[in-house]
């Protein structure tokens, strides 16, 4: 199945090549951020749609968009702007569907991450 989706890459070269700018060391640092960071918010998103809480989602995936956009990772952005979008207009059912790939698209951008040497 080809989406819209599934054609933008894991992680989008223009923004990395707009951090090389910063020193490969501070993309180095940012990355790593990033990645211990995630799994933190993902519990988080969890904890908020166990409990129901539109708002609690609708804030824990805000923040984890924003992070996503900022290393490039705009697949996983896309799919934290779906779930906020679902949780503005109530459907927790949605939000819970789609919250069950993001371990794996996060685990796609650790992978590149990784490719591209800026973690461990």
């Amino acid at each position: 199945m080809h989406t819209a989706e599934t054609s933008v890459p894991v992680l989008d070269d223009n923004v990395l090549s707009e951090l090389q700018t910063l020193g490969s060391g501070v993309v180095a640092e940012i990355f790593e951020l990033f990645a211990t960071d995630v799994p933190n918010r993902l519990a988080q998103l969890q904890q908020a749609i166990d409990s129901g809480s539109c708002d609690g989602v609708l804030r824990e995936a805000h923040g984890l968009k924003g992070s996503a956009l900022g290393v490039g990772a705009s697949r996983l952005a896309m799919l934290c702007a779906a779930i906020e979008h679902d949780a503005r207009d109530g459907h927790l059912d949605q939000v819970t569907a789609r919250s069950s790939r993001l371990a794996e698209e996060f685990a796609k951008v650790r992978g590149a991450m990784k490719d591209k040497g800026a973690i461990p």
